[in-house]
Protein backbone atom coordinates (compact mmCIF):
# COMPACT_ATOMS: atom_id res chain seq x y z
CA UNK A 1 0.00 0.00 0.00
CA UNK A 2 1.35 3.47 -0.85
CA UNK A 3 1.33 6.28 1.65
CA UNK A 4 -0.72 9.35 0.81
CA UNK A 5 0.89 12.81 1.07
CA UNK A 6 -1.04 13.43 4.27
CA UNK A 7 0.06 10.15 5.75
CA UNK A 8 3.67 10.86 4.80
CA UNK A 9 3.50 14.21 6.59
CA UNK A 10 1.90 12.65 9.64
CA UNK A 11 4.57 10.01 9.83
CA UNK A 12 7.56 12.36 9.74
CA UNK A 13 9.04 11.52 13.07
CA UNK A 14 12.23 10.32 14.75
CA UNK A 15 15.43 10.25 12.79
CA UNK A 16 16.75 6.80 12.03
CA UNK A 17 19.37 5.39 14.37
CA UNK A 18 22.83 4.34 13.33
CA UNK A 19 21.67 0.88 12.29
CA UNK A 20 19.79 2.32 9.31
CA UNK A 21 21.76 5.49 8.54
CA UNK A 22 23.73 5.28 5.34
CA UNK A 23 22.22 1.96 4.27
CA UNK A 24 21.99 2.06 0.46
CA UNK A 25 18.49 1.68 -0.93
CA UNK A 26 19.62 -1.26 -3.05
CA UNK A 27 20.26 -3.19 0.19
CA UNK A 28 16.67 -2.82 1.37
CA UNK A 29 15.24 -6.25 0.79
CA UNK A 30 12.76 -8.19 2.86
CA UNK A 31 10.84 -6.63 5.70
CA UNK A 32 11.69 -3.82 8.10
CA UNK A 33 13.71 -3.53 10.29
CA UNK A 34 16.30 -4.52 7.73
CA UNK A 35 19.32 -4.18 10.02
CA UNK A 36 18.13 -6.76 12.55
CA UNK A 37 18.47 -10.52 12.22
CA UNK A 38 15.68 -12.29 10.33
CA UNK A 39 16.70 -15.73 11.53
CA UNK A 40 13.62 -17.45 13.01
CA UNK A 41 14.92 -18.49 16.40
CA UNK A 42 12.02 -17.58 18.70
CA UNK A 43 8.90 -19.56 19.53
CA UNK A 44 5.58 -17.93 20.42
CA UNK A 45 6.33 -18.41 24.12
CA UNK A 46 9.71 -16.67 23.67
CA UNK A 47 8.05 -13.70 21.98
CA UNK A 48 5.48 -13.37 24.75
CA UNK A 49 8.21 -13.50 27.39
CA UNK A 50 10.18 -10.82 25.54
CA UNK A 51 7.42 -8.23 25.18
CA UNK A 52 4.72 -8.91 27.77
CA UNK A 53 6.33 -6.64 30.36
CA UNK A 54 5.51 -3.75 27.98
CA UNK A 55 2.34 -5.28 26.51
CA UNK A 56 0.81 -7.50 29.22
CA UNK A 57 -2.40 -8.06 27.22
CA UNK A 58 -0.54 -9.70 24.32
CA UNK A 59 -1.69 -13.27 23.66
CA UNK A 60 -1.03 -16.00 21.08
CA UNK A 61 -4.37 -15.20 19.46
CA UNK A 62 -3.28 -11.57 18.99
CA UNK A 63 -0.09 -12.80 17.31
CA UNK A 64 -2.16 -15.02 15.02
CA UNK A 65 -4.40 -12.07 14.16
CA UNK A 66 -1.46 -9.80 13.26
CA UNK A 67 -0.07 -12.61 11.12
CA UNK A 68 -3.41 -13.01 9.33
CA UNK A 69 -3.46 -9.25 8.64
CA UNK A 70 0.00 -9.37 7.07
CA UNK A 71 1.59 -7.07 9.66
CA UNK A 72 3.93 -9.41 11.53
CA UNK A 73 4.40 -12.62 9.57
CA UNK A 74 6.83 -15.13 11.11
CA UNK A 75 8.24 -18.09 9.28
CA UNK A 76 6.59 -21.49 9.66
CA UNK A 77 8.20 -24.77 10.56
CA UNK A 78 7.42 -27.96 8.68
CA UNK A 79 4.75 -28.67 11.28
CA UNK A 80 3.14 -25.27 10.76
CA UNK A 81 4.39 -23.65 13.97
CA UNK A 82 5.30 -19.98 13.93
CA UNK A 83 8.93 -19.05 14.61
CA UNK A 84 9.88 -15.38 14.98
CA UNK A 85 13.09 -13.51 14.32
CA UNK A 86 14.50 -10.54 16.29
CA UNK A 87 13.32 -8.35 13.40
CA UNK A 88 9.79 -9.77 13.76
CA UNK A 89 9.80 -8.95 17.48
CA UNK A 90 10.83 -5.34 16.83
CA UNK A 91 8.17 -5.07 14.12
CA UNK A 92 5.63 -6.41 16.62
CA UNK A 93 6.64 -3.77 19.17
CA UNK A 94 6.22 -1.09 16.52
CA UNK A 95 2.68 -2.24 15.65
CA UNK A 96 1.60 -2.51 19.26
CA UNK A 97 3.01 0.91 20.16
CA UNK A 98 1.23 2.53 17.24
CA UNK A 99 -2.05 1.04 18.45
CA UNK A 100 -1.51 1.83 22.12
CA UNK A 101 0.18 5.23 21.98
CA UNK A 102 -1.26 6.77 18.81
CA UNK A 103 -4.57 4.89 18.31
CA UNK A 104 -3.71 4.32 14.66
CA UNK A 105 -5.86 1.81 12.76
CA UNK A 106 -4.24 -1.25 11.27
CA UNK A 107 -4.71 0.05 7.73
CA UNK A 108 -2.57 3.10 8.48
CA UNK A 109 0.03 0.99 10.29
CA UNK A 110 0.13 -1.38 7.31
CA UNK A 111 0.80 1.55 4.96
CA UNK A 112 3.67 2.71 7.12
CA UNK A 113 5.19 -0.77 7.30
CA UNK A 114 4.85 -1.14 3.55
CA UNK A 115 6.78 2.09 3.06
CA UNK A 116 9.43 0.98 5.56
CA UNK A 117 9.76 -2.38 3.82
CA UNK A 118 10.39 -0.70 0.47
CA UNK A 119 12.85 1.82 1.93
CA UNK A 120 10.59 4.79 1.15
CA UNK A 121 10.45 5.78 4.83
CA UNK A 122 12.80 5.64 7.78
CA UNK A 123 12.09 4.73 11.37
CA UNK A 124 14.62 4.41 14.17
CA UNK A 125 14.56 1.30 16.29
CA UNK A 126 12.74 2.40 19.42
CA UNK A 127 14.48 1.50 22.68
CA UNK A 128 12.78 -0.83 25.09
CA UNK A 129 13.46 -1.48 28.72
CA UNK A 130 16.20 -3.91 29.54
CA UNK A 131 16.68 -4.39 33.24
CA UNK A 132 16.92 -6.94 35.96
CA UNK A 133 14.83 -10.04 35.48
CA UNK A 134 11.50 -9.85 37.24
CA UNK A 135 11.30 -12.06 40.35
CA UNK A 136 9.14 -15.14 39.98
CA UNK A 137 8.03 -15.09 43.63
CA UNK A 138 6.80 -12.17 45.73
CA UNK A 139 6.51 -11.62 49.45
CA UNK A 140 3.01 -10.61 50.64
CA UNK A 141 3.93 -6.92 50.97
CA UNK A 142 5.52 -6.93 47.50
CA UNK A 143 2.44 -8.57 46.02
CA UNK A 144 0.17 -6.00 47.68
CA UNK A 145 2.31 -3.10 46.46
CA UNK A 146 2.34 -4.33 42.85
CA UNK A 147 -1.41 -4.97 42.90
CA UNK A 148 -2.19 -1.61 44.52
CA UNK A 149 -4.09 -3.08 47.47
CA UNK A 150 -3.78 -2.88 51.25
CA UNK A 151 -1.29 -5.43 52.64
CA UNK A 152 -4.01 -6.90 54.85
CA UNK A 153 -5.91 -8.16 51.82
CA UNK A 154 -3.23 -10.71 50.92
CA UNK A 155 -3.69 -12.99 53.97
CA UNK A 156 -7.49 -12.71 53.57
CA UNK A 157 -7.32 -13.90 49.97
CA UNK A 158 -4.88 -16.65 50.92
CA UNK A 159 -7.10 -17.84 53.77
CA UNK A 160 -10.04 -18.15 51.37
CA UNK A 161 -8.01 -20.10 48.83
CA UNK A 162 -8.22 -17.37 46.19
CA UNK A 163 -4.43 -17.18 46.03
CA UNK A 164 -1.93 -19.74 47.28
CA UNK A 165 1.69 -19.63 48.34
CA UNK A 166 4.00 -21.36 45.90
CA UNK A 167 6.93 -21.19 48.30
CA UNK A 168 6.87 -20.56 52.05
CA UNK A 169 5.93 -16.89 52.45
CA UNK A 170 6.02 -16.28 48.69
CA UNK A 171 3.34 -15.99 46.02
CA UNK A 172 3.80 -16.47 42.26
CA UNK A 173 4.18 -13.29 40.24
CA UNK A 174 1.12 -14.24 38.19
CA UNK A 175 -1.00 -13.53 41.28
CA UNK A 176 -0.50 -9.78 40.80
CA UNK A 177 -3.32 -9.66 38.22
CA UNK A 178 -5.53 -11.88 40.40
CA UNK A 179 -5.07 -9.68 43.45
CA UNK A 180 -5.56 -6.50 41.40
CA UNK A 181 -8.86 -7.82 40.03
CA UNK A 182 -9.94 -9.05 43.46
CA UNK A 183 -9.24 -5.64 44.96
CA UNK A 184 -11.32 -3.93 42.29
CA UNK A 185 -14.16 -6.41 42.81
CA UNK A 186 -14.20 -5.84 46.56
CA UNK A 187 -13.97 -2.08 46.11
CA UNK A 188 -17.21 -2.10 44.10
CA UNK A 189 -19.08 -3.85 46.90
CA UNK A 190 -18.41 -7.47 46.04
CA UNK A 191 -17.64 -9.96 48.77
CA UNK A 192 -15.14 -12.72 49.43
CA UNK A 193 -17.86 -15.31 48.89
CA UNK A 194 -18.40 -14.02 45.36
CA UNK A 195 -14.67 -14.12 44.70
CA UNK A 196 -14.55 -17.74 45.85
CA UNK A 197 -17.36 -18.71 43.50
CA UNK A 198 -15.76 -17.01 40.48
CA UNK A 199 -12.34 -18.48 41.27
CA UNK A 200 -13.82 -21.97 41.61
CA UNK A 201 -15.57 -21.69 38.25
CA UNK A 202 -12.37 -20.40 36.60
CA UNK A 203 -10.27 -23.19 38.14
CA UNK A 204 -12.72 -25.82 36.88
CA UNK A 205 -12.65 -24.40 33.36
CA UNK A 206 -8.85 -24.28 33.42
CA UNK A 207 -8.74 -27.93 34.44
CA UNK A 208 -11.15 -28.91 31.63
CA UNK A 209 -8.97 -27.01 29.18
CA UNK A 210 -5.80 -28.69 30.47
CA UNK A 211 -7.43 -32.08 29.93
CA UNK A 212 -8.50 -31.12 26.41
CA UNK A 213 -4.95 -30.12 25.36
CA UNK A 214 -3.27 -33.10 27.07
CA UNK A 215 -3.18 -35.13 23.80
CA UNK A 216 -1.31 -32.28 22.10
CA UNK A 217 1.24 -32.13 24.91
CA UNK A 218 1.62 -35.89 24.82
CA UNK A 219 2.70 -35.80 21.18
CA UNK A 220 5.10 -32.91 21.80
CA UNK A 221 3.03 -30.14 20.20
CA UNK A 222 3.69 -27.73 23.06
CA UNK A 223 3.19 -24.54 21.04
CA UNK A 224 -0.12 -25.72 19.61
CA UNK A 225 -1.23 -26.75 23.12
CA UNK A 226 -0.35 -23.29 24.47
CA UNK A 227 -2.20 -21.56 21.63
CA UNK A 228 -5.26 -23.75 22.18
CA UNK A 229 -5.22 -23.20 25.94
CA UNK A 230 -4.93 -19.43 25.53
CA UNK A 231 -7.64 -19.26 22.88
CA UNK A 232 -10.10 -21.31 24.91
CA UNK A 233 -9.33 -19.30 28.05
CA UNK A 234 -10.02 -16.06 26.20
CA UNK A 235 -13.24 -17.50 24.80
CA UNK A 236 -14.37 -18.57 28.27
CA UNK A 237 -13.62 -15.11 29.67
CA UNK A 238 -15.51 -13.51 26.79
CA UNK A 239 -18.49 -15.78 27.35
CA UNK A 240 -18.54 -14.93 31.06
CA UNK A 241 -18.43 -11.20 30.28
CA UNK A 242 -21.18 -11.54 27.69
CA UNK A 243 -23.47 -13.45 30.05
CA UNK A 244 -22.79 -10.99 32.87
CA UNK A 245 -23.59 -8.05 30.60
CA UNK A 246 -26.77 -9.78 29.39
CA UNK A 247 -27.95 -10.51 32.92
CA UNK A 248 -27.25 -6.92 33.93
CA UNK A 249 -29.79 -5.75 31.35
CA UNK A 250 -32.67 -7.65 32.97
Amino acid sequence: MALSDGARAEWRGPEPDSRDVGEPQAAWTGTWPHALSHEPLLRVSDVLAAVQSEFPALTPSKLRFLDSQGLVCPQRTGGGYRHYSPADVERLRFVLRQQRDHYRPLTVIAERLDALDRGEAREGIAPHEVGEEEPLWLAPNELAARAGVEPGLIPRLAAEGIIKEGLPGRFPRADVEVVTAAGEYLATGGGIRGLRAVRHAAAQEAERTRVSVAPLRAKGAQEEALDTFQSRSEAAAGFFSAVLARESCD
